[in-house]
């Protein structure tokens, strides 16, 4: 009996010090585990239906014919451009697609209106996480107006743009947006009487900043 004790007890000792290696083995994964997905970023969302922003803006402008106002309002949104595309001082540069309609009034022109559709806005802001995004941006689209005797050539304009402005965020992801923007439509030779008609913008939005960390 004494012999079968000597025996199985360095079989129990075996069994306990194997024990103890996978115990410790299994809790060393496990926070090694944790410790590589607590480093690892957020998936950001991606998708048409999954916008970097989603605004909408309201904006006062004055043209340089006939004293006309414009009474502008409309959606925005704006997607991250791919990842092929290089990011400038760590901010990737913007897609941003508007739709606006606006009621113009002036000499002769007591109600007008026109629609507009611009799906090329490039945007560049430079975020740092701060209250006060400063930011960039230009691009082109087409408009209709019920414009005339102006000199533009029909009610169908092409229309190119640029400015820029200052977000405030009072919140991590709502943002106020003042900005200002000069913009000129004409009818790219299309029809005669081709003078164009140029428009300086003062706007404001209230924003949705889903992904700014």
């Amino acid at each position: 009996m004494a012999n079968d004790s000597l025996h199985g007890r360095p079989n129990l000792l075996l069994a306990v010090f194997s024990w103890a290696v996978l115990a410790v083995s299994s809790t060393n994964a496990i926070a090694a585990g944790e410790e590589a997905s607590s480093t690892v970023p957020p998936t950001q969302r991606s998708g048409i239906f999954s916008p970097q922003e989603l605004s909408f803006r309201f904006a006062y402008g004055m043209g340089n014919k006939a004293s006309l106002n414009f009474y502008t309002f409309g959606p925005r949104v704006a997607y991250d451009l791919p990842p092929f595309v290089p990011a400038i001082l760590g901010n990737r540069i913007r897609l941003a697609i508007e739709m606006y309609g606006s009621i113009i009034n002036g000499t002769n022109h007591p109600l007008d209106g026109e629609f507009a559709f611009s799906p090329l806005i490039f945007n560049y802001r430079y975020d740092t996480g701060g209250l006060f995004v400063p930011f960039i941006e230009g691009g082109g689209g087409f408009v209709l107006t019920t414009l005339d005797e102006l000199n533009i050539g029909g009610p169908f304009e092409f229309s190119s743009q640029g400015g820029g402005g200052i977000q405030w965020f009072f919140s991590p992801k709502y943002a106020l947006t003042i900005d200002a923007r000069y913009r000129h439509i004409s009818n790219a030779g299309i029809k005669d009487q081709n003078s164009g008609l140029n428009t300086l913008f003062i706007g404001i939005s209230l924003g949705h900043f889903p992904d700014r960390q």
